[in-house]
């Protein structure tokens, strides 16, 4: 059902009925008989802020978006920085991999509402299929949207769409720039951006990385504790560069400082964050709440593993044959791997070449 605006205020899959609740453009809620949902956005833009589920005040939780340049939401964490929704794109806004599931995300590139039903997004006034990156639709406007009637953005990696037109009616950011525009010219997109100036934008930005960090720091300090691990004295952001080194050199442990008889060195490695850090340890310790079988594999010692792909995980050093002691640096390792004792528990977590 829609409204004599066209927007969608009602959906009904296997008996269920879905309503939506607008606030001019933006979707702000979304009910139906066992979920309640609203949705916060940054002034006077389409970029989500944060994620408001439950049934009033005391029920309530509230999961924040960290978004990518676009605005395209690519994390959704807890209250205690836990990460509960991540999930990696196609360049057309189609999702390639689901990290983490734990709750639902249906927000995909700014304005765009997944329909899980259907595979396709609700884009205001079209319905956009990021299978193929078009419209099912023409533009409502006819042939002055241009030739491309059916047409997302001419660069899915510098545009977005939020109303799922051409054109922005009465909105002067929309108007084409040209006198005489080409077909491509003519295609205008509101961005979304927030009207915040620049620096207190980046202030703001700022707090909120340092926030982020010290949760996640808080969280993987906690679990160094439950499980007696060793992650954090060897592999943590904070172990100095110098230790790495030396452990490549002659097997200096960094916590105990003690050096093996053999006196021979390791690979040793480290995470360049807390958050990266955490960001390992959810998922390697989630694949079976995933539907993923628990471990990855075992290693030499016969210790079950998981192993991850994590972009930009951390660096390390190991040993040089030719030159000992100038251990070979590793300043981009793109995994983690995490190690488990015979009862289950996890005993470290590592950044790996992968």
């Amino acid at each position: 059902r829609y409204d004599p605006f066209g927007r969608r205020i009602s959906k009904t899959v296997d008996g269920t009925t879905t309503e939506f609740f607008w606030q001019g453009d933006r979707l702000i809620a979304e009910h139906h008989a066992d979920r309640h949902r609203s949705y916060l956005y940054e002034p006077d833009s389409f970029r989500p802020l944060a994620l408001l589920e439950g049934f009033g005040p005391k029920e309530t939780k509230a999961y924040h978006y960290q978004l990518d340049h676009l605005g395209t939401p690519q994390e959704l964490t807890a209250a205690d920085g836990e990460i509960v929704w991540s999930a990696h794109y196609r360049a057309y806004g189609e999702i390639n991999r689901l990290d983490i599931g734990k709750i639902d995300n249906p927000l995909r590139f700014q304005g765009q509402y997944f329909d899980r039903e259907s595979g396709l997004h609700y884009n205001r006034h079209r319905y956009y299929n990021p299978d193929i990156g078009r419209y099912l639709t023409p533009d409502p406007v006819k042939l002055a949207g241009g030739i491309n009637a059916y047409q997302y953005v001419p660069n899915p990696t510098g545009w977005v769409d939020p109303l799922g037109l051409n054109t922005c009616p009465g909105a002067d950011s929309c108007k084409p720039p040209l006198k005489a525009p080409k077909p491509f010219d003519a295609v205008s997109v509101n961005s979304g951006e927030p009207i915040t100036p620049a620096p207190a934008q980046t202030a703001r930005q700022a707090k909120i990385e340092g926030l982020t960090e010290a949760n996640a720091k808080r969280r993987i300090l906690e679990y160094e504790t439950k499980y007696d691990m060793h992650m954090v004295g060897k592999h943590g952001p904070e172990v100095e560069s110098a230790k790495l080194s030396r452990r490549s050199i002659d097997g200096k442990d960094p916590i105990t400082g003690m050096i093996p008889k053999n006196g021979k060195g390791v690979p040793s490695s480290q995470f360049n964050s807390w958050k990266l850090q955490l960001q390992a340890w959810t998922k390697a310790t989630s694949r079976a709440e995933r539907g993923l079988s628990r471990f990855t594999g075992v290693d030499d010692k016969k210790n079950d593993i998981v192993r991850i792909e994590l972009p930009g995980a951390g660096r390390g050093y190991r040993p040089n044959k030719n030159d000992p002691n100038n251990p070979i640096f590793n300043p981009s390792m793109n995994g983690a791997e995490m190690k488990f004792r015979e009862d289950g528990t996890p005993f470290t977590l590592f950044p790996i070449k992968e």
